[in-house]
This record gives structure tokens, sequence and C-alpha cells, in this order.
């Protein structure tokens, strides 16, 4: 009985610390802000078994957003040479020819398709004419053909 617990084990009406919820008290239960509880399902990666993953329970729209900003302030900032412009570049790519796919609309592999030009220059300036040999800038290419060939099939279909 005389022993105290230290002050991080206690319960927080005895240590004085806040409750998580700050209007708890203040109202009688039943009364005040009823918050709705949006159920919210967690973000997650499927890994795939070509080495790339899958995301489930995101935001496309939102990433994308995030994504052109942060890319702008760096190239504002830092200039196309900086070391990350190819890979926000091609992430960018990545979220348009994800939102592509969802929505079914073709303008969204050109802007993809931009994303990977640009990070090609960006590339092309840092490294010069070498760059051309290098694995990642061919993947690139690689990767703008395909994109190509998925916007001839979505303009096929009248999408």
């Amino acid at each position: 009985d005389s022993w105290i617990r230290p002050a991080l084990l206690r319960p927080a009406f005895e240590s004085g610390a806040m409750t998580r919820d700050p209007l708890l008290g203040i109202f009688e239960p039943g009364e005040g802000p009823q918050v709705a509880a949006k159920k919210v399902e967690s973000l997650f990666f499927e890994e795939r078994p070509n080495g790339f993953v899958l995301p489930h329970n995101t935001d496309t729209d939102e990433s994308i957003a995030f994504y052109e900003d942060c890319l702008q302030d760096v190239v504002a900032n830092f200039g196309a040479r900086h070391d990350t412009v190819p890979m926000m570049a091609q992430g960018l790519a990545v979220l348009y020819d994800t939102k592509a796919g969802m929505e079914k609309k073709s303008m969204y592999y050109d802007k993809a398709i931009d994303c990977l030009k640009f990070a090609q220059q960006s590339m092309f300036e840092m490294m010069g004419p070498v760059a051309m040999a290098i694995p990642h800038f061919q993947e690139m290419e690689a990767r703008k053909g395909k994109l190509e060939r998925k916007k001839a099939r979505r303009i096929a279909k009248g999408q």
C-alpha cells in the first residue's frame, strides 16, 4: 500500500495528463457533438511476382497531387539535375498509369508518358549521353512503349 507507482504507469486522472478525448467529462453520455466513426481501411501493399507492389486502399488523386507538388518544389529549388527528379517523375508516371487503369481513360497514359520523358531528360542532363546506356533509362523507355500500347487499346475501345 505504501508503494507509489511511477508517474508513467499512473492512469491519466492520477498523473494529471490530459485524456485522449478532450470532450470527456464535459457532456453527459449521449449528449454533445456526435462524431460519426468513419471506417477507414488501412493502406497495404501486395507484393507481385514481377518485383513490383500493388497498393490497396489508397487515394491516387491525393498521391498524384502530393507527388506533383514535391516534384515542382524540387525542380524550382534545385533544378532538373537533382538526383530525386527521375525517381519522383517515375513514381508520378506509375500513379498516372494506375489512375488510367482505374478510371478507364487514355488521357492519363499521356501524362504518364510525359513524366517518363521528363525523368529521362533529367537523367540525360545529369549524366549526358552515358545515361542512355544505364539500365534504368532503358527500362523507362520500355515502359513508355508499354504505356503507348495500353493507350492505343483504350482508344480502340473508345475510352
